[in-house]
């Protein structure tokens, strides 16, 4: 890397970036309410060691959220204040988790969404793009709703959990979907719904630790089960950095080195996987984090992503400080990110 002197940044090509926000949540009423009560918790419990004073600051923070993820007008405020020229519209999986119902049912909701999204891209076309959802409990459905996605509705691929039911999503019966998204050309970007278990509801463990836990898991799924040998052109983009997994893949390369059972499905060590088949959004609020991963994966490998409305609030600042190479940080402000989605 190198550090671009002040007189070349009128010329650089950080100076000509589109700065494109892939991960940015958006909600649709009807989907939310049919959640209710099946996704994680997100309220404030009834613990008498909370004050009065916290529960109003929470209510007064989720107004202000669930404004930002249906007010359009608002968001583009937002976005010419923090320098975003386009956002990824995708599904709030955690308030509009589907991955608990019937696949009849599922599919139903995730077709309403699906056509919320893409009217919002077109309330805004020049500043907006959309990402689906699809009910990967019926594989066949999943398959023909992101074919409805990709080429009835102009969307760039598809949004999808971490598990669904006791689905990882290596396993065997998802294959069609895999084979579908990258004959389709379609991006799927990982975003967890949430770990329901008791263990992780107190003080929301199921935010701090269990998504980054569930987006280890998702790759490391792919990875052993094969997925990522027998599909070599997905566009798999993965949420908050990836989760655990690239600051501790040296575990996994330790396994597959010294337990040869582990690596019957794979090619190649989890690290180079890691730095050759996934793509990453920035989303993860450390900046020591950032550049650990920046090292793991290389620019080629990053993508901005807010998690807007609910994450940092300068994401141009905080992902470009993690090098001074103009052509790096070009890339991940929204080269990478144009050339997955096709957009020019």
């Amino acid at each position: 890397m190198r550090d671009a002197q002040p007189a070349d940044r009128a010329t650089s090509p950080l100076a000509k970036a589109r700065v494109i926000d892939f991960h940015a949540h958006v909600l649709v009423p009807e989907v939310v309410e049919f959640a209710k009560g099946h996704g994680v918790e997100t309220s404030v419990p009834p613990d008498p060691r909370i004050t009065e004073e916290a529960r109003e600051a929470s209510r007064r923070w989720r107004t202000a959220m669930l404004r930002k993820m249906t007010e359009l007008p608002d968001r583009l405020v937002d976005m010419d204040a923090t320098g975003v020229d386009v956002q990824v519209l995708s599904a709030s999986t955690v308030s509009m988790d589907t991955t608990w119902a019937p696949p009849g049912e599922a599919l139903a909701m995730e077709q309403l969404a699906n056509d919320r999204i893409a009217q919002m891209v077109a309330f805004a076309p020049d500043r907006f793009t959309g990402l689906g959802g699809v009910p990967l409990q019926s594989p066949q459905a999943s398959v023909r709703e992101l074919e409805r996605c990709v080429r009835s509705l102009g969307l760039r691929g598809v949004q999808v959990s971490t598990r669904y039911g006791d689905m990882e999503l290596g396993d065997s019966r998802l294959r069609p979907f895999w084979e579908a998204a990258q004959a389709l050309d379609a991006v799927v970007y990982i975003h967890p719904a949430g770990i329901t278990e008791p263990r992780f509801r107190p003080f929301q463990y199921w935010n701090s630790i269990g998504q980054p836990l569930e987006e280890a898991m998702a790759m490391a799924s792919l990875m052993h089960e094969g997925v990522l040998d027998a599909f070599p052109r997905l566009k798999l983009v993965i949420g908050h950095g990836g989760g655990y997994l690239p600051y501790y893949i040296g575990r996994l390369d330790r396994n597959y080195a010294e337990k040869p059972f582990t690596r019957a499905n794979m090619s190649m060590s989890p690290s180079q996987y890691l730095k050759t088949r996934f793509w990453y959004d920035s989303c993860v609020y450390d900046s020591d984090a950032l550049a650990v991963l920046f090292r793991k994966v290389g620019a080629s490998r990053i993508l901005l992503g807010s998690d807007y409305p609910v994450g940092d609030a300068d994401p141009v600042g905080f992902l470009t400080a993690v090098t001074g190479d103009p052509d790096e940080q070009a890339d991940m402000l929204g080269r990478n990110a144009a050339a997955l989605l096709g957009i020019h």
